[in-house]
């Protein structure tokens, strides 16, 4: 991610990356070019009202932007026209497994024959993905580019599942 993620977002004027984890973002952003880095903004390091002000400031005054965050970036955060003009998300937003309410019903999934992974895991990672997905769209003038690192969904059977549950873009797989 880290050599390709300058390439990537080349052109667009507010990015938005995706991390799973907080480690994964940190790794990235420690392992970018000292210069490059001038343009990104990590979620944590200040509010997020206030990563979110700076972002746009920096948009709004002609310069290109990157936005670093997690989870709670990929929902209810709203960046219309040149604030997010590319998605990146850099692997699959599968919940980790540590839910009692799940692993009940998970084990009674299993228990009738069914697989729990393919049955909670997958929809719940297609609906986080949707969620992620619609930073991008916030009005019907918006577009740009949404970009996937994560191989799984073009190297594992449920990766076409996932695929299938985002909305009807252009795609271009390589």
């Amino acid at each position: 991610i880290t050599r390709a993620l300058p390439q990537l977002v080349e052109g667009s004027r507010g990015t938005l990356v995706l991390f799973s984890s907080r480690k994964q973002m940190q790794d990235v952003f420690d392992g970018l070019d000292r210069d490059w880095r001038k343009q990104v903004f990590i979620q944590g390091n200040l509010s997020k009202q206030e990563t979110l002000n700076k972002h746009k400031a920096r948009v709004d005054g002609g310069d290109s932007s990157v936005l670093f965050g997690l989870a709670s970036f990929a929902e209810g955060v709203d960046l219309p026209g040149a604030y997010c003009e590319h998605v990146v998300i850099a692997k699959i937003p599968f919940s980790v497994p540590d839910d009692p309410v799940e692993a009940a019903l998970a084990e009674w999934i299993e228990a009738r024959g069914g697989n729990p992974f393919m049955e909670i895991s997958v929809p719940d990672a297609s609906l986080k993905l949707v969620q992620a997905c619609g930073r991008l769209l916030r009005t019907e003038e918006d577009r740009g580019t949404i970009t996937l690192l994560d191989r799984r969904l073009v190297t594992q059977r449920y990766g076409k599942a996932i695929l299938n549950a985002l909305p009807p873009f252009r795609r271009e797989i390589s």
